[in-house]
Order: structure tokens, then sequence, then C-alpha cells
């Protein structure tokens, strides 16, 4: 009995090791926890390089969230204090710029691994179901909705796009952020079912150098990035039960939100 006892041990204890090194393998982990700078940028398509220490960039493409303008034209983030960062965007000379000091946060690796397993072995499917072109008549608050226009300048893009959604997030007081973060645990659930991953997620700190126009104006706590595997993939959440379920909790946290199409690994 004590061997069986051993043996079923060792088991579970090397099944938990290949999971969590499988979820160690997903860009929170790549890209590394901790402080750093994110940074959008509003310039010409041909101006220089932001260069330094980068960890991340992508191309804004359009807006999914908001405005029919997607305003920013790139987003990075950066590593470096707080002065060399602020200065290497200045020296730009950008027609806007939104620099926050962010800390990184990577959610469990095991809880990757976990999620990535059940959808390989089919527990969690591809939600499956007509594609949605209008979102407006399914009874949730349309300013956290994608609109019309803007769905349909994601569906013309190329099968082959794959859009690094890039979220604004801020939260209604006091207790938004514990409400979205209901929706945001089925949320990130769905994109992997959908074949997308988690890019980012980060908590703002500081806000260095604020934008001075546009629909990111102002306060935000959160950033986060998702990043689905074709133009479609996002839209095909809508048809799993769970995340419908929650949608109420995004509407009831958020105060508001902006997300823009990008692609990752862009200009910047």
């Amino acid at each position: 009995m004590v061997e069986l006892i051993i043996i079923t041990l060792a088991i579970l204890a090397g099944t938990a090791l290949v999971l969590w090194a499988w979820g160690r393998q997903e860009s929170p982990f790549v890209l590394g926890a901790g402080e750093a700078w994110f940074v959008a940028l509003k310039r010409e398509a041909d101006a220089p390089p932001l260069l330094g220490d980068m960890r991340w960039s992508s191309r804004a493409d359009l807006s999914f969230v908001g405005p029919d303008d997607p305003y920013w034209s790139e987003f990075a983030i950066l590593s470096g204090q707080r002065n060399d960062v602020l200065a290497r965007v200045a020296a730009l000379s950008p027609a806007d710029a939104f620099v926050a000091r962010i800390r990184l946060i990577a959610p469990p690796a095991l809880a990757f691994g976990v999620l990535k397993a059940l959808i390989a072995i089919g527990v969690l499917s591809q939600p499956d179901g007509p594609l949605l072109k209008d979102v407006s008549g399914m009874g949730y608050d349309m300013a956290f909705m994608p609109s019309a226009s803007n769905i349909g300048r994601l569906l013309e893009k190329p099968a082959t796009y794959a859009p690094a959604m890039v979220n604004f997030l801020q939260y209604k007081k006091p207790d938004g952020a514990q409400a979205y973060m209901r929706y945001g645990r089925v949320a990130m659930r769905t994109v992997y079912r959908t074949g997308g991953r988690l890019l980012f997620f980060a908590r703002v700190r500081e806000i260095a150098r604020a934008a001075s126009a546009g629909p990111c104006v102002g306060q935000w706590d959160e950033l986060a990035a998702m990043q689905y595997s074709r133009p479609d993939a996002i839209l095909s959440m809508e048809h799993a039960p769970d995340y419908r379920a929650v949608l109420v909790h995004r509407d009831a946290g958020l105060a508001r939100t902006v997300v823009i199409a990008s692609t990752p690994g862009g200009r910047a």
C-alpha cells in the first residue's frame, strides 16, 4: 500500500511538473514579470524607431472597442529608468504619447498548463456558431462592445491576420476591479479556447506622461493584450455559454475601456 501511494504521488508530481513547464512557455513568462514601462505613440509611419531595451512592441492597426480611429500608431513595453524612458520618447517628437509605469503580472504557470491540456484533450472545445457581425442587440453595454463598423474593418483583414488586442482598462470604484476579475478569469480561458493567448497583463503604477488627446486621455488602472489566431476568433467567444454568463461582471466592473487591434513586432 505504501509503495502504491508513493508511486501515485510521484505520478501526480511528475504530471504537475510537466504541466507547469508547459505553462511556463506562455508569453507572460517569456516577457517577464516585474516593473516596466508601457508606451503608446502617435507619429508618422516613416518616423525613426524607438531605441533601447524593448521587451515587446506592436503596430496599431484598427480600433475594436472605442472610436473608429485607433489614434495610436504603435505600442511598446520598455525597461529602464523613468527619466531615460521619458527622454527616449521625447526625442522622437511624437504628435502624442502615453507613458505608464507598470507592473507585469503572470497567472500561475500550472494554471496555464492545465488549461492548455484541457483544450488539447477536448474537454474545453472551441466555441462554435454563426459569425457575429453586429452585437448591438445582445443586451450588453455597447460602450464595452465593438461597433458593427469596427467588426467590419476587422473582418476585412486577411485570414492570416492574428491581432494582438491591446486593452486599456479603467474600473468603477470601489469594487469594479473585483467584478472585472470574475469576468477576466473566464475571458482568458475562452481566449485560449479560440486558439488565442495572453501576451501580457499589467497594473498601472504611475502615468508618467498622459495622453494629450484621443480616447486614452485620463487615468487607467490596468493594461492587457490578448492575441487571437485569426480575425474572427474574438467574435466566436460570444458562443461560449460560460463566457456569455460573465459579461454582466464586465459591465459591472468597467468604467471605460479602449481596445485596439495591433500587429506584434511592429516598428516600435
